[in-house]
């Protein structure tokens, strides 16, 4: 009993037939201006996720750059090994 419904769930969701139940603004008309204000949301929300993400890597790399730089002078003496004094 259970396989029957999940393969007819299974073949309603992806056949025409399954779109063909939707309405017009599950579905998205082409002319709707829902549908083009839904599009410009996912794109600004793209463009969000991806500024974040790049400040993300633009920090790592940063963290990168500079870990691989040598210590000044004054940090060098900071972090001398002053056992050899003993």
């Amino acid at each position: 009993m259970r396989t029957k419904l999940l393969a007819t769930l299974g073949l309603l969701l992806t056949t025409q037939a399954g779109q063909a139940l939707a309405c017009s603004v599950c579905f998205g008309t082409r002319d709707s201006k829902t549908t083009q204000s839904m599009a410009v949301a996912i794109w600004f929300l793209m463009a969000a996720v991806m500024s974040v993400l790049g400040g993300v890597g633009a920090f790592g790399f940063h963290l990168w750059r500079h870990g691989r730089m040598p210590l000044e002078p004054h940090q060098e003496l900071t972090e001398e090994d002053l056992k050899q004094y003993d």
